[in-house]
């Protein structure tokens, strides 16, 4: 077991981190993380402090206003700015605006300013871990978790800024990433010194975007270009975890039983809000036959073979011809 500790950040809403306070017991068991720091708008520094307050790890637990980082505002500007200059090169507006979205994901970059040590985690608000998990292996490497996913438009930004694209065949998009700050700060200035219109890291990425609705992905971005420029300084290991877990159980009903089955199968598992529990897979994954009989990952790899998620190929959901994690 390794005995480096790291903080972990969770970028989140007040609306989605009342579901997160439930689990934050597990995060500190299964992690081996220093401190747990929330990050978002001001309403939320009550749920976190509250919560601290009744787990008495005051000293542990921590909030940090987002736009003390980066203001939301710069953000809104830069994309609205991106989105008017495609808009009039193809004469398609986007309809849907994405601005928290990026916003969370550069809030990730920006937070190795605030970083104490060498690495902090990032965790997605909408996963729990299973069983412990180790980011470190043996040797002293941080481990670069990887699963399968292919989302082209990614890639094309990648490309963009650097010059290459996908650089190993499997994803880096994971539900989390341990990011080495030096690290990070070196990938941003790589992106300051390319000829992408802008003068922040954030304007760069959003002129070097092609596709703004699914444009760019900070944990893609990272574990590319470290596979490109330090490809000796982590290790890749293979990360199972559970994106559809919403479609057969609701987060809130979850026990220590279904707990118990998914960690045969599984490191983690995602509740994505916009999934629906869905009463014909909730029978399935809540009979004790299956349990009894075979692990959570056979279960779950057979109703994805019979078609229940979608398209199921190439170890993911194919859709408009990118392959979507499972």
């Amino acid at each position: 077991m390794s005995n480096i500790s790291f903080p972990c950040i969770i970028p989140t809403l007040p609306k989605d981190y009342k579901e997160t306070g439930d689990h934050l017991y597990d995060l500190f068991e299964m992690l081996s993380i220093s401190k747990l720091i929330f990050i978002g708008p001001k309403e939320l520094e009550e749920l976190v402090k509250k919560d601290a307050s009744n787990l008495n790890k005051l000293d542990r637990i921590e909030f940090i206003n987002e736009n003390d980082i980066l203001p939301f505002d710069v953000i809104k500007s830069a994309y609205e700015n991106r989105l008017s200059e495609i808009a009039l090169k193809t004469g398609q507006p986007e309809r849907i605006s994405r601005t928290g979205w990026y916003y969370q994901q550069f809030i990730k970059m920006e937070y190795h300013k605030l970083c104490e040590g060498d690495y902090y985690l990032c965790w997605d608000a909408d996963t729990i871990p299973l069983k412990h998990i180790e980011m470190f292996h043996s040797s002293g490497q941080p481990y670069l978790d990887i699963k399968t996913e292919h989302i082209n438009s990614y890639f094309d930004t990648l490309k963009n800024l650097f010059g290459y694209g996908k650089v190993i065949k499997e994803s880096f998009i994971s539900e989390h990433m341990l990011f080495n700050k030096s690290f990070m700060s070196e990938m941003i200035n790589d992106i300051l010194k390319t000829d992408m219109k802008g003068n922040t890291f954030y304007e760069k990425i959003f002129s070097a975007v092609e596709q703004p609705f699914n444009g760019f992905s900070e944990f893609e971005t990272y574990g590319s270009w470290i596979a490109h420029k330090h490809p000796d300084k982590y290790k890749l290991r293979h990360w199972k975890s559970l994106r559809n877990t919403n479609f057969m159980i609701d987060r809130k009903d979850l026990n220590e039983d279904d707990i118990k089955w998914l960690a045969t199968g599984f490191d983690a598992a995602s509740f994505e809000r916009y999934q629906e529990v869905e009463p014909e897979l909730s029978a399935l994954f809540r009979n004790p036959y299956y349990r009894e009989k075979i692990s959570a990952d056979i279960f779950y790899n057979e109703l994805l073979t019979a078609g229940l998620f979608g398209e199921y190929q190439h170890g993911g959901i194919l859709k408009d011809g990118n392959i979507y994690p499972v």
